[in-house]
């Protein structure tokens, strides 16, 4: 939402019912609690003179940076107007957990909550058309759009950075903040790998990519991607060490992650860029890409937050918008059988300027998917893929379908995870674990702040998508399978012989390294869904990050960089490559348009 509507009670009838409610509430404080997009919001609800006269958000376990604005404002508007206001964009399931926990105290205060509901009054849009000029224009805020913008910075460009929503970080906000170090200083002094290479990652992510990739795109950021590793750690210091998770997809000691995750990598780009006189736009959508006589790009025209329309002027633009996964209509018809984990911000919107100017584009129909998302909201995927290849690493644990039968090495590539879970009855695998497995399932998950405390995860036990629990508990493991629409007799006779295995050391179904067998109960079950979020396909580039058209030439003064670009992750990513992708993408396009223009 690009900002609050004017709310206010529709007539003098309405005015009458709303005196009503604020009169049927008794003053005092009360608690509320809704469900969010991680788990449950907990609100304190002051009412005075019976009326709502301060909101506190005392409890949520929702994704930092990203809800950051509804926290703030919507408790803040509903004081203000006595309404509930319109949801906050890329923030939806946040904004109606919020109303529904000031719902829940108004009722506990006497109240009526549906006299509460917002009535809009349109906001008329301004008609006045605002100029603006750099040198390059940046337009989104992820990975990509800050890495692009602080380079072009540091390289002496004039920038402007354009972010249609109220928060920055995009889908980046979503991610741990993994990338890799190979070839760089890092990796061969702290790390000691010395066996690594451009040509070993390469051949690395083709495979994962399924021999789809882009080899242009895969042969620029295997050999560019050391030394922006160099930058990012000895020139902007952003505090990157060895990822807290190392996934086994990668064929050398690379894996590094960022202290405080993507947030914080964010937050520290943003005051790099800000900090060198960088002007960073927000709540400004870039709607179209302005061209000369000649076909060059030479500037973006925006609507604004208050609806004024932003025409800039520059001699280059870099296009990092993010992709369309919240577009279903774009998305292959698969996709449905899957949950969504990502933002209703990604809406293709760089796509759509880019192909406007003739850009050409590749892999559209391919979609990054992982193998382990829980369904706490309908049709929306927990990312719970760390808690669970952590459980693996560190018990016995193991995975099993319908049938109750295991179907992949649990410590394999998480690729490969995915597609044996695809192949699974209804695409649904459930990950079996006894007291000492579901110990470290919640210890990773408070780590990676996915939900606020263990009774979160055992209160996905009341949650229920298609007939069966998100969880199921049993001291009996036949129980705790029936629960979940396992078969019991098929579970209770791999869990025997899984412990079989155990005892001679050696998995000979799927040659998964030993680390435990399941003990008695109490078990755990807890539902793996494939879930999405990232596009793979988008335009077409060449290793410059310049934009080609359909003929394959350099569209002039057009860069992109990460996910509105197609081609370069292929099939599949491996784990840290999505976010490699995005920083040395914005990387290569800053410095490319930056010599371009001198």
């Amino acid at each position: 939402m690009s900002s609050f509507k004017v709310l206010l009670c529709a007539s003098a009838v309405a005015m009458a019912f709303c005196g009503s409610s604020y009169a049927q509430m008794v003053d005092g404080s009360y608690m509320g609690v809704g469900q969010g997009k991680n788990g449950d919001i907990t609100v304190q609800v002051d009412i005075k003179t019976g009326k709502i006269a301060n909101i506190v958000v005392v409890k949520h376990g929702e994704t930092p940076m990203i809800s950051d604005i509804a926290i703030k404002e919507i408790p803040a508007v509903i004081v203000k107007d006595q309404r509930f206001p319109d949801n906050v964009s890329g923030a939806t399931l946040t904004s109606e957990g919020i109303r529904a926990a000031v719902a829940d105290a108004i009722k506990k205060a006497g109240g009526d909550p549906a006299l509460f509901a917002a009535v809009s009054v349109p906001v008329k849009t301004s008609d006045k058309i605002v100029k603006d000029e750099a040198d390059i224009v940046v337009i989104g805020t992820g990975a990509s759009g800050m890495a692009a913008a602080v380079r072009s910075e540091t390289l002496g460009a004039k920038v402007i950075l354009l972010e249609k929503m109220p928060t920055i970080g995009g889908a980046t906000a979503l991610n741990a903040g993994t990338l890799i170090a190979t070839g760089s200083r890092y990796q061969r002094e702290v790390m000691k790998e010395l066996g690594d290479s451009p040509e070993l990652a390469a051949k690395d992510i083709f495979r994962a990519g399924k021999n789809r990739n882009d080899p242009v795109l895969v042969k620029m950021v295997t050999e560019r991607v050391g030394s922006v590793v160099d930058w990012l750690i000895d020139d902007m210091k952003i505090p990157y060490g060895p990822a807290a998770t190392q996934y086994s997809d990668h064929s050398a000691s690379r894996q590094l992650g960022v202290t405080g995750r993507s947030v914080n990598f964010l937050n520290l780009m943003r005051e790099k860029y800000l900090g060198m006189g960088g002007k960073l736009m927000m709540e400004t959508r870039a709607e179209e890409l302005i061209r000369d006589d000649a076909g060059q790009i030479v500037g973006v025209r925006a609507t604004m937050k208050d609806g004024s329309t932003l025409d800039v002027k520059s001699k280059a633009v870099i296009l990092a918008s993010g992709g369309y996964g919240a577009v279903k209509s774009m998305l292959p018809k698969e996709m449905s059988n899957y949950v969504f984990y990502g933002l209703d911000s990604e809406t293709g919107d760089g796509y759509r300027m880019g192909t406007e100017v003739g850009a050409d584009t590749i892999n559209m129909d391919l979609v990054k998917m992982y193998p382990q998302g829980v369904e706490t909201v309908s049709g929306r995927g927990l990312a719970a893929t760390a808690s669970s290849t952590d459980t693996m690493k560190k018990s016995g644990a193991i995975y099993v379908n319908r049938n109750g039968k295991r179907y992949v090495n649990e410590r394999g590539p998480l690729g490969e995870i995915t597609d044996k879970t695809v192949l699974q009855p209804d695409h649904i695998g459930y990950i079996v674990m006894d007291a000492k497995a579901f110990k470290e399932y919640v210890a990773k998950s408070l780590e990676d702040r996915l939900v606020q405390n263990e009774a979160t995860i055992l209160g996905w036990g009341d949650i229920v998508n298609n007939g069966y629990p998100v969880l199921a508990k049993s001291d009996d493991l036949k129980t705790a399978a029936k629960k979940m629409g396992i078969d019991p007799a098929g579970l209770e006779k791999t869990v025997t012989d899984w412990n079989k295995l155990v005892k001679v050391g050696k998995d000979t179904d799927f040659n998964r390294p030993i680390t435990g067998g399941l003990a008695e109960g109490p078990y755990y079950i807890v539902e793996q869904k494939v879930r999405y979020q990232t596009t793979l396909g988008g335009l077409r580039a060449n290793g410059n990050m310049q934009i080609l058209n359909k003929d394959g030439q350099a569209i002039p003064g057009f860069y992109g960089a990460g996910c509105v670009v197609g081609g370069m992750q292929g099939a599949d990513s491996m784990t840290a490559m999505m976010n490699s992708w995005a920083i040395v993408s914005g990387f290569v396009a800053a410095e490319s348009a930056v010599a371009a223009i001198k």
